[in-house]
């Protein structure tokens, strides 16, 4: 009785699998998926979003034709409340985005939907460099010329976006004269606006980095890649990032310049949104209701991502460097967090995102 029951069961589950995979397949068999970016063509985002689409598209049971647009405006936020109000859900919308999670934790007015509704399936973690044109201000030669070149202007997004945060905290850190200025719809803006010399300095993740600031700023000696934004330690000693190799991380250059540790808000502060937007810079997600044989099969696909090596390959050939992917699991757990920051720091960038 008991070798039937096992029997029994076993024949279950792989009928169950079946049938859960026969689903998947015929829910997405002959459809369109719009995968949305909340930036703008030809950014960072976007073109990320697009090598993922590419290689995703080749793992989703029912093989779905995937497409991707663009929806700019206010530092991504524009359509994640597309995402939250306006898109069906149907399992047709997915979005990769440049994740806005300070906004939320900073209770944005112009964020008008909530993160932790959407159905996550995973995301992407990506370091943050900063770098300057060599002309700025009075003109530098090297990193430790920074503060004595007189005012520059800094390119950013929205003032609420980590981004913006995380670079204006450190040139506020070193006491380096800047003039903000904010409103750039994706990173190949900013590098136009750098090109032109409307801006001097700003901050990317490490694929726009790689793929455009630094092919037509810093290798034709333009500008200067400044440091990286690192996770620290638990004694707050950076964690030297080996992809990084010969780039210091922001706590070397204020040491060198400053002579000590950084400490206090402002570093308490760049710190804490640092650990946020360093390990989930990019989130993939579906809207609330999405059909569980679209979330399962697209969590299928995501999955298979993973351990695509023809991705691997050509995201490493992008990027320098290999994925750092996150499951639906790790992607939440990230969300999740935003509820155990320190609420003094969040109530000191709330204020500090005001001073422009």
């Amino acid at each position: 009785m008991i070798r039937i029951t096992a029997l029994a069961f076993m024949s279950a589950a792989v009928f169950l699998a079946n049938f859960a995979s026969v689903a998947q397949a015929q829910f997405y068999k002959g459809k369109q998926i719009n995968v949305l970016v909340n930036y703008g063509a030809g950014g960072s985002t976007d073109v990320l979003a697009r090598l993922v689409t590419k290689h995703l598209e080749k793992h989703i049971p029912g093989s779905p034709e995937l497409i991707v647009s663009n929806m700019a405006g206010a530092g991504g936020i524009v359509a994640t409340n597309h995402m939250g109000e306006v898109a069906k859900a149907d399992g047709l919308t997915l979005a990769f985005f440049a994740t806005p999670f300070m906004q939320q934790a900073l209770g944005d007015p112009a964020l008008t939907v909530d993160l932790s509704k959407f159905i996550w399936l995973g995301g992407f973690g990506q370091p943050t460099l900063c770098f300057i044109r060599n002309d700025a201000g009075t003109g530098l030669e090297r990193v430790d010329d920074l503060p004595n070149i007189g005012e520059f202007k800094m390119g950013g997004y929205r003032p609420t976006s980590s981004t913006d945060i995380r670079m204006r905290l450190g040139l506020d850190l070193l006491g380096v004269e800047y003039r903000y200025v904010s409103g750039y719809r994706s990173s190949s803006k900013v590098l136009a606006a750098m090109l032109q010399d409307e801006v001097q300095y700003s901050c990317a993740s490490v694929t726009p980095v790689r793929s455009s600031f630094g092919p037509n700023l810093v290798e034709p000696g333009l500008a200067t890649l400044l440091w990286y934004y690192s996770l620290l330690d638990e004694d707050g000693n950076p964690i030297r990032d080996p992809r990084l190799e010969g780039i210091p991380t922001f706590v070397d250059v204020y040491e060198s310049l400053k002579g000590e540790k950084p400490s206090g808000i402002l570093f308490d502060s760049l710190t804490a949104i640092n650990d946020l937007a360093v390990t989930m810079l990019r989130g993939v997600f579906l809207p609330e209701g999405t059909p569980e044989e679209a979330v399962e099969a697209l969590g299928v696909a995501w999955q298979a991502l993973a351990g695509d090596e023809e991705f691997i390959a050509e995201y490493q050939n992008l990027a320098d460097e290999p994925p750092s992917f996150l499951n639906a699991d790790e992607a939440r757990a990230r969300l999740d967090s935003l509820g155990s920051l320190d609420p003094e720091i969040i109530a000191f960038i709330g204020e500090y995102v005001q001073q422009e």
